[in-house]
């Protein structure tokens, strides 16, 4: 049978939130709670960091002229970052939030926020590993259920359970199990993503930073071609967690699908992704139009909620149209090589 095209994909996640509507209701009150509640700063924290490096002595005129840009674009930062926002901070594994990344200015229609003020590195730390693994959990919540709703209304009905004990567990156990794994599975991805780019990020900067010292403009281009290939790197895990959530993968056979993936369906993937990207950014700028102190931001939210959920869920029909296809063709390649082994003549 043949897998449904890109646009097929989109047309059927949107038309699964419209028949589940509560797929939304995560996303609507994380941005409200973003708008609406308080908000916590780290100004002071920032203002402290801009006076001690603007007390150094520097006898190079660009270098004080420098260093005095980058303190007032990290003093406008500092007023304008809410730190709650990275209860939406990792791509593809968080509840999609407007607000998170596009923090609102100005009063809310309640009047001025409660600040919340963080005054110490240790503080802040604490935060944004807190406020990170709660969205973890919340994302989770999130994709689970969606990918439930796609698995269920795509894919064939599943298999009675299993011979022996296994089939004697409640439905809700069985379930239950499977949620907790999925969401190992999920942490112990994000922890990897989270250590490689530890590890990959810093001498990657120092590398860039060496390379321009020695050969000024060679260094742009080394930082160019440095992103490229984290780039290229990432979109091979493009398919990890909807074969995770949808395929019920283990992370290893996730990830073996993903590149799989990518590779023999390269022209619909891109495909895929321009125009994720096309409607998301376009639609993203519709959204914002109202003001931080108007309720008709709340179209926005719930627009952008709708849009987000269902450009998800087009990407998870796009991965469980398609992994068959991929299975398949594994098991050809397989079955003909140990076809070939067998009919090849002896020495």
């Amino acid at each position: 049978m043949h897998p449904l095209g890109v646009v097929g994909c989109l047309t059927a996640g949107f038309d699964l939130v419209g028949r589940y509507p509560w797929l939304i209701s995560l996303p609507v009150l994380l941005d409200l709670f973003l708008w609406l509640g308080p908000r916590l700063s780290i100004a002071p924290l920032l203002n402290r960091f801009i006076d001690l490096l603007q007390v150094q002595s520097i006898p190079d005129a660009a270098m004080t002229s420098q260093i005095a840009e980058v303190g007032q674009f990290l003093r406008q930062f500092g007023e304008q970052f809410n730190l709650l926002s990275l209860l939406s901070s990792l791509p593809l594994l968080d509840v999609p939030s407007l607000l998170a990344r596009h923090a609102p200015e100005g009063v809310s229609p309640l009047g001025e926020p409660h600040v919340l003020v963080v005054t110490s590195v240790l503080m802040m730390i604490v935060w944004a590993v807190a406020l990170a693994l709660v969205g973890l959990v919340f994302g989770f919540l999130y994709l689970n259920g969606l990918a439930n709703r796609v698995r269920d209304t795509h894919l064939p009905a599943k298999q009675g359970p299993a011979q022996g004990s296994k089939a004697k567990e409640p439905e809700q156990t069985v379930e239950a199990r499977s949620g907790m794994w999925k969401f190992v599975r999920v942490f112990l991805f994000a922890a990897g993503l989270l250590v490689a780019g530890m590890v990959t990020i810093p001498p990657l900067v120092l590398a860039v930073g060496i390379v321009e010292t020695i050969a000024p403009g060679t260094g742009f281009w080394l930082l160019m071609f440095s992103m490229g290939l984290i780039v290229y790197l990432a979109m091979q895990l493009l398919f990890v967690i909807p074969g995770v959530m949808v395929g019920e993968r283990g992370l290893w056979r996730a990830t073996w699908e993903s590149i799989g993936l990518i590779r023999m369906q390269s022209f619909p993937v891109m495909g895929l992704i321009v125009l994720v990207m096309i409607i998301h950014g376009g639609l993203t700028y519709i959204w914002l139009l109202p003001s931080a102190d108007s309720w008709t931001l709340l179209i926005g939210i719930v627009g952008h909620s709708c849009i987000a959920t269902g450009l998800m869920a087009a990407g998870f029909v796009f991965y469980q149209e398609r992994v068959g296809q991929l299975t398949e063709a594994i098991r050809v390649a397989a079955k003909s090589g140990v076809k070939n082994g067998k009919e090849r003549p002896s020495s």
